[in-house]
């Protein structure tokens, strides 16, 4: 701090120039929640503050507009007053503790909680310390803590009505956390032992799977029939020609390709204008590759349409890639010949 001629006079924005234990307290003595005496005037912030303290709501909109206008106010000249390095502890635990009520009502809570473990080093029988502290926890949703802060308080001072009432609160969230957690663990045991299952049967069935790098995730995956015990497959028929393609979201391992063909062409497809894509007059493949020496080339396999999808997903050419199955519908006639003739289908 520097020195100034004359006497020495705190700052109008509530710093110091020496800290001068009179000049400290006079100053203080301004602030509502540090006065020592009621002004004569009215005064609008000792009102609201002193609503704080109490952790009662002021009266009106009008008032709590005030309070929330002054709070960071507040806040500073405490700070300004600890950063004077006052060695009178009563004055040093008071900043701290009013610092402490006035983060609380701003929902500073980290702040809230490192000043009142320097209220309660400095008094360990500081209730209000402790108080604030387990109002904060709460926040925080750190229940065990704020509980913990609540006895230590009750101990110190047993017929504290706010602490006891603070306790009870945290007790019924408690309850409610440890339902919700007791629930959780539930539904995550459920999810691995359906994921587990899950894995099993794919493996059981010889299925491959593979996934490529970066692929964004499918929301349809999947899943295990617990009932029938049967996999439930979302599943893509490309049609190469028109460039176009159908999702079936839920293709039963049991069933044929035929079944969803006669429902899908059961109507002419929107792109097929010559209405030549049937049941009848379409063909199946699906894409696999074949790896000689250190060449890799693609290659079709043509399968039935009375095939049920079990039978082809366990084919040990077949890999399920990115977790959805696709196959390739061909009409016959032209296309289909020249598409054909780039594979040299089997």
């Amino acid at each position: 701090m520097s020195n100034i001629s004359g006497p020495e006079r705190p700052k109008v924005d509530g710093g110091f120039e020496r800290d001068s234990r009179e000049d400290i307290l006079k100053q203080i003595n301004k602030v509502p929640l540090f006065m020592t005496e009621l002004p004569e005037e009215e005064n609008d912030a000792l009102a609201a503050l002193q609503s704080l303290i109490y952790e009662s709501p002021p009266e009106g909109n009008e008032c709590f507009k005030i309070r929330k206008s002054q709070y960071q106010d507040v806040i500073n000249f405490y700070t300004k007053v600890l950063e004077t390095n006052c060695q009178d502890n009563k004055i040093i635990k008071a900043c701290l503790t009013n610092r402490v009520a006035v983060n609380l009502e701003l929902q500073n809570y980290c702040k809230v909680l490192t000043d009142c473990v320097k209220a309660i080093k400095l008094n360990p029988q500081n209730i209000k310390a402790f108080y604030c502290s387990a109002k904060a926890l709460y926040a925080l949703d750190k229940i065990d803590q704020a509980l913990d802060c609540c006895e230590h308080g009750i101990e110190i001072e047993p017929n504290n009505l706010a602490l006891q009432q603070l306790k009870e609160t945290c007790i019924k969230q408690k309850e409610i956390l440890d339902q919700k957690a007791k629930i959780k663990e539930e539904r995550e045991r459920k999810e691995r032992e359906k994921k587990k299952a899950l894995e099993k049967a794919i493996k059981m069935r010889n299925i491959k799977m593979e996934t490529t790098p970066n692929t964004p995730i499918s929301p349809h995956s999947v899943h295990l029939d617990t009932e029938t015990q049967q996999l439930i497959w979302p599943v893509f028929f490309l049609y190469p020609e028109h460039k176009e393609s159908d999702f079936i979201e839920a293709f039963n391992e049991g069933n044929t390709f035929l079944d969803h063909l006669e429902v899908i062409f059961e109507q002419p497809a929107p792109w097929d204008i010559e209405h030549k894509y049937t049941p009848n007059n379409i063909q199946i493949y699906y894409e696999y590759t074949l790896s000689t020496g250190n060449e890799e080339k693609q290659k079709l396999i043509r399968i039935g349409k009375n095939c049920i999808l079990k039978e082809v997903l366990s084919h040990p050419k077949y890999v399920v890639k990115n977790g959805i199955p696709s196959f390739i519908i061909l009409q016959q006639g032209k296309f289909q010949e020249e598409f054909l003739a780039k594979y040299k289908v089997n």
